[in-house]
Protein backbone atom coordinates (compact mmCIF):
# COMPACT_ATOMS: atom_id res chain seq x y z
CA UNK A 1 0.00 0.00 0.00
CA UNK A 2 0.80 3.28 -0.66
CA UNK A 3 -0.07 6.38 1.18
CA UNK A 4 -2.54 7.28 -1.43
CA UNK A 5 -3.92 3.70 -2.25
CA UNK A 6 -4.33 0.57 -0.44
CA UNK A 7 -4.20 -2.90 -2.04
CA UNK A 8 -6.47 -6.07 -1.51
CA UNK A 9 -4.11 -9.21 -1.49
CA UNK A 10 -5.38 -12.47 -0.13
CA UNK A 11 -3.44 -13.81 3.05
CA UNK A 12 -1.17 -17.10 2.01
CA UNK A 13 0.88 -17.28 5.40
CA UNK A 14 0.42 -16.35 9.15
CA UNK A 15 3.16 -16.03 11.52
CA UNK A 16 5.11 -19.11 12.09
CA UNK A 17 3.80 -20.43 8.75
CA UNK A 18 6.37 -22.19 5.75
CA UNK A 19 4.73 -21.37 2.27
CA UNK A 20 5.61 -23.58 -0.64
CA UNK A 21 4.32 -24.14 -4.43
CA UNK A 22 4.88 -26.99 -5.86
CA UNK A 23 3.70 -27.64 -9.35
CA UNK A 24 1.09 -25.16 -9.12
CA UNK A 25 -0.21 -26.22 -5.90
CA UNK A 26 0.26 -24.22 -2.56
CA UNK A 27 1.18 -25.95 0.97
CA UNK A 28 1.14 -24.39 3.83
CA UNK A 29 3.37 -25.93 6.88
CA UNK A 30 4.02 -29.31 4.42
CA UNK A 31 -0.13 -29.30 3.96
CA UNK A 32 -1.53 -29.47 0.44
CA UNK A 33 -4.34 -25.89 0.37
CA UNK A 34 -6.81 -25.84 -2.22
CA UNK A 35 -7.33 -22.09 -4.14
CA UNK A 36 -10.16 -22.50 -6.00
CA UNK A 37 -10.45 -18.80 -6.09
CA UNK A 38 -7.38 -19.55 -8.91
CA UNK A 39 -9.59 -21.33 -10.98
CA UNK A 40 -10.32 -18.66 -13.40
CA UNK A 41 -6.94 -17.89 -14.10
CA UNK A 42 -5.91 -21.13 -14.59
CA UNK A 43 -8.07 -21.36 -17.44
CA UNK A 44 -6.92 -18.51 -19.45
CA UNK A 45 -3.16 -19.76 -19.34
CA UNK A 46 -1.58 -20.92 -22.87
CA UNK A 47 0.91 -22.63 -20.97
CA UNK A 48 3.20 -22.99 -17.86
CA UNK A 49 1.84 -22.74 -13.95
CA UNK A 50 -0.14 -19.70 -12.59
CA UNK A 51 2.05 -19.63 -9.63
CA UNK A 52 6.33 -20.72 -10.31
CA UNK A 53 7.39 -23.42 -7.76
CA UNK A 54 9.30 -21.21 -4.98
CA UNK A 55 9.63 -21.85 -1.15
CA UNK A 56 9.46 -18.42 1.23
CA UNK A 57 13.24 -18.49 1.85
CA UNK A 58 13.91 -17.98 -0.99
CA UNK A 59 11.98 -14.79 -1.14
CA UNK A 60 12.22 -13.57 2.31
CA UNK A 61 14.89 -15.43 3.73
CA UNK A 62 13.55 -16.86 6.42
CA UNK A 63 12.02 -20.42 6.64
CA UNK A 64 8.59 -18.74 8.62
CA UNK A 65 6.78 -15.99 8.17
CA UNK A 66 8.47 -13.83 11.28
CA UNK A 67 6.38 -12.83 14.02
CA UNK A 68 3.84 -9.59 13.54
CA UNK A 69 4.17 -10.07 9.97
CA UNK A 70 1.67 -11.82 6.80
CA UNK A 71 2.89 -13.27 3.58
CA UNK A 72 0.41 -12.24 1.10
CA UNK A 73 -0.36 -13.09 -2.50
CA UNK A 74 -2.70 -11.19 -5.63
CA UNK A 75 -4.86 -13.52 -7.55
CA UNK A 76 -3.71 -12.88 -10.74
CA UNK A 77 -0.14 -14.81 -9.84
CA UNK A 78 1.61 -13.82 -13.28
CA UNK A 79 1.14 -9.98 -12.71
CA UNK A 80 0.39 -9.49 -8.80
CA UNK A 81 2.94 -7.09 -7.29
CA UNK A 82 3.02 -9.02 -3.82
CA UNK A 83 5.33 -10.44 -0.93
CA UNK A 84 6.96 -12.04 -3.51
CA UNK A 85 8.67 -8.74 -4.96
CA UNK A 86 11.41 -7.37 -2.69
CA UNK A 87 9.55 -4.32 -2.79
CA UNK A 88 6.85 -5.30 -0.48
CA UNK A 89 8.15 -8.30 1.30
CA UNK A 90 5.82 -9.75 4.27
CA UNK A 91 3.20 -7.03 5.56
CA UNK A 92 3.36 -5.81 9.24
CA UNK A 93 -0.31 -6.80 10.54
CA UNK A 94 -0.75 -3.38 11.41
CA UNK A 95 -1.18 -2.25 8.30
CA UNK A 96 -4.17 -4.24 7.81
CA UNK A 97 -6.92 -1.95 7.45
CA UNK A 98 -9.61 -4.20 6.30
CA UNK A 99 -11.63 -7.20 4.75
CA UNK A 100 -12.82 -7.17 1.33
CA UNK A 101 -16.58 -8.25 1.16
CA UNK A 102 -17.23 -7.59 -2.48
CA UNK A 103 -15.78 -8.17 -5.65
CA UNK A 104 -17.42 -5.32 -8.78
CA UNK A 105 -14.97 -5.60 -11.26
CA UNK A 106 -14.97 -7.09 -13.71
CA UNK A 107 -19.25 -6.52 -13.96
CA UNK A 108 -19.51 -10.39 -14.91
CA UNK A 109 -17.75 -11.34 -11.98
CA UNK A 110 -19.67 -9.10 -9.51
CA UNK A 111 -19.92 -11.47 -6.36
CA UNK A 112 -19.73 -11.51 -2.47
CA UNK A 113 -16.59 -12.26 -0.63
CA UNK A 114 -17.10 -14.82 1.76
Amino acid sequence: ATKEKDYIKRVIGLPGDHIEYRNDQLYINGKKYEEPYLDRYKKELVTGPLTEDFKLEEYTGSKTVPEGQLFVMGDNRMYSIDSRSSKVGTISVDKIVGKAKLAYWPLQEFQWIK
